[in-house]
């Protein structure tokens, strides 16, 4: 057992892990030489790998962007090495290996459709992993078992970025060329329009992100006045995000019978002060009310929901003075030792990427002439980004809920026209002042989506996120390399801190430029 978690630097590469003896690890019964349908690996990758990004939303993600308050996680001098492979993403390479491997099969079989699927899920995970680290492992990585390669070379961030895009057009060229039947596909269901669609809005992602280093002019063009060969998400009923089930429990919600009690993390002031600013009702699916104000009284009754309080934490303070004063996370991340009456297995949707990021992307796009449209565009994609994150917030109230403490339903998640009338809301004012408004309707959207508010908060500086007394005294801007990297592959490693200057939670990765 020892000799075995010694090697751990090669069970993280490899997606081996430290099991009880040798010969299991070598009877690995996801080997190709094993599968010959491809779709066999696709459910446990595609689960896997979501459920991580939507727990380390919760757990990390939503902390570092400020709108989820954690008294442990906002103390940024506990983010350890030794959590890199839990919280941040190094175990993508597990999942990334066998990814590869439906590669390999799928080039032997000559099944396009398989091999574009993993090539979206690859670069996604990539895109994730490079986002956290800067320079990663990425041609090589994962790859021991087909190569022999155990030892991979990082790469530089702008070489991962430009190999992620390459990947992702090749994709787009794959999906839907043939009619090969596609099984295990538990995001899509073997839909290859969604996936195109999936390819392609993840690439304005890349692109937009990057654009403080290289021009996405061209590329953004190429896609968006082209739909017939590079169609884009329609409305949130096509974004990328996993639908979870009741009848599974596998699959369901990795909230739904989790440790959440809802004292541990709250959500933040900033986010709450904001939206009950703009009177903004996604307010109920972010937060619950303040237990507070929703108690039973002695005679059994609870107040009038119209009487509810809602008000978030304040991240870096330590111990939160009065956990019955503040909101705990939204009914649609309720665990049931919380909330029986709250809580649901298919409510909360993992999503990778909404139909609502994107339009903001094409609206800072749209805005910087990245695109064609200028402002009135950019107006429109702001505007369709704000009512589709309504829509899809109200299309997730269950049925329950109406019945609940809550009396929540459909209708207690909607937008007026006069929403848009408001000065911090209505899209008017200088370039800038538009484009924060973009960057701030964005962070709203992105609320438990892995790691992305925080990214773009790193690359836009919005919003302005303040630092409390207890940490380090700043919000990291990436994340320490594992403890195993300086180990095991020390001579790697030394050249890829070489490239960012110091393997520090405030070394900045290529894109944050600002």
């Amino acid at each position: 057992m020892k000799k075995s978690c010694y090697i751990l630097f090669f069970v993280l590469l490899t997606g081996v892990s430290c099991t009880k003896d040798f010969e299991e690890i070598n009877t690995n019964p996801n080997s190709p030489d094993k599968v010959t349908n491809v779709g066999l690996l696709l459910p446990n990758v595609i689960r896997s790998a979501v459920n991580s990004h939507y727990d380390n939303s919760y757990n990390r993600g939503s902390v570092a962007a400020n709108m989820l308050a954690s008294d442990y996680a906002s103390n940024f001098s506990n983010w350890a090495r030794s959590d890199a492979s839990s919280y941040f993403f190094w175990n993508y390479y597990d999942y990334i290996r066998d990814l590869n491997e439906v590669i390999s099969i799928a080039e032997t079989q000559d099944q396009k459709s398989y091999k574009g699927i993993a090539l979206v899920l690859r670069s996604w995970m990539f895109q994730c992993l490079t986002d956290l680290y800067g320079p990663i492992p990425f041609r090589e990585a994962a790859n021991a078992k087909l190569t022999g390669i155990s030892a991979p070379k990082f790469e530089q961030q702008e070489a991962v970025y430009a190999g992620l895009l390459a990947d992702l057009e090749e994709a787009n060229n794959l999906l839907g060329s043939t009619n090969e039947p596609v099984t295990g596909d538990i995001l899509y269901n073997g839909n290859m329009a969604n996936w195109k669609k999936f390819a392609n809005s993840l690439r304005l992602r890349l692109l937009l992100r990057q654009s403080e280093r290289v021009d996405p002019a061209a590329a953004m063009k190429a896609i968006v006045e082209n739909p017939a060969k590079y169609p884009l998400f329609t409305s949130y009923e096509d974004q990328a995000a996993l639908q979870y089930l009741v009848d599974r429990p596998s699959n369901e919600s990795p909230f739904y019978r989790s440790g959440n009690g809802g004292t541990n993390t709250k959500v933040t002031k900033q986010l709450v002060d904001y939206l009950k600013a703009l009177n903004d009702t996604r307010l109920y699916a972010y937060a619950l009310p303040t237990p507070a104000s929703s108690a039973v009284d002695a005679n059994g009754n609870r107040p009038d929901p119209k009487n509810f309080q809602y008000a978030g934490d304040l991240n870096g303070i330590g111990n939160f003075p009065d956990n019955n004063l503040t909101s705990p996370t939204g009914m649609l991340w309720m665990s049931i030792q919380y909330s029986p009456d709250l809580a649901s297995a298919t409510a909360g949707q993992g999503i990778i990427i909404s139909y609502s990021e994107v339009q903001f992307i094409l609206a800072e796009a749209a805005e910087k002439g990245f695109i064609a449209g200028g402002s009135a565009a950019a107006e429109t994609y702001y505007k369709n980004g704000i009512k589709d994150q309504f829509k899809y917030y109200s299309s997730r109230i269950s049925s329950n809920l109406a019945t609940s403490y809550l009396k929540l339903t459909p209708a207690s998640i909607s937008v007026s026209d006069s929403y848009f009338t408001q000065p911090a809301v209505a899209y008017a004012g200088t370039q800038p002042q538009k484009l924060e408004k973009i960057a701030l309707q964005k962070w709203i959207s992105l609320y438990m989506v892995g790691y992305e508010a925080w990214s773009e908060w790193r690359r836009t500086g919005f919003p302005a996120i303040p630092v409390g007394p207890i940490g380090p005294g700043y919000v990291p801007r990436r994340i320490l390399y594992p403890a195993d990297e300086i180990r095991i592959n020390q001579a790697n490693y030394n050249e890829a801190v070489s490239w960012l200057g110091a393997d520090d939670l405030k070394t900045r990765v290529w894109w944050d430029k600002q």
